[in-house]
This record gives structure tokens, C-alpha cells and sequence, in this order.
């Protein structure tokens, strides 16, 4: 048996088809950039369950009520949490944001 988790990134452009996975012989770490799409939370629901994941951790970016949907979604036996920055590094992660998404919009 394996610890598995998943960590979930919230980006515009993003696959939630396309997981990535690291293994050690007794954890499992899915890796997920979920997309805008509506069917976003839905999406991360399948995952966890066609994958027997035990802990879910939401990026910062998700909002109060994404977290709450995420674990309504994923049942009370998995895990979720919400990991946040503090404020310098909140400040770089959004500058540096701001400043890739006005690339793509060119």
C-alpha cells in the first residue's frame, strides 16, 4: 500500500488529463494543473477516485468555496487542504503571474 497524493495547480491553460506522478516504494505524489473549465472540480473528484488518493492539496488561487467543492467532491475520506503563501511570496508568485498571462493574451 502507498500514501497517495495530489497536488493541484490552478492555471488558465491547464490539462486535468494530463497527471503526472512520482513514486517512492510507499508514497505517490500526483501532480495536476487543473484548467478554468467548469468541470474542473468534477475532474479532480475522478481522479482521486480512480486512483485511491488519500490527500488532496489545493495551490494557492483556489478560493474558500473551490476548497469546500473539492472536498464535497472527493467524499470524507479523503483529505483536503489548502496551502498559502505568505506575503512577499504571494506578491512574487502574482506579479510574476500577472506578467505570463499578459504574454499569452498577445
Amino acid at each position: 500500500m502507498k500514501f497517495n497524493t495530489m497536488y493541484v495547480s490552478k492555471w488558465t491553460d491547464g490539462d486535468p488529463s494530463d497527471v503526472r506522478v512520482i513514486e517512492t516504494s510507499s508514497y505517490s505524489l500526483h501532480s495536476m494543473v487543473a484548467g478554468d473549465s467548469c468541470d474542473r472540480i468534477a475532474e479532480i473528484g475522478r481522479y482521486c477516485r480512480a486512483n485511491d488518493i488519500h490527500s488532496v492539496v489545493l495551490c494557492p488561487g483556489f478560493t474558500h468555496a473551490m476548497v469546500a467543492q473539492v472536498s464535497m467532491e472527493v467524499g470524507s475520506d479523503v483529505a483536503v487542504a489548502a496551502s498559502q503563501s505568505d506575503g512577499p511570496g504571494s506578491s512574487i508568485s502574482t506579479r510574476v503571474r500577472n506578467e505570463v498571462k499578459k504574454g499569452l493574451k498577445q
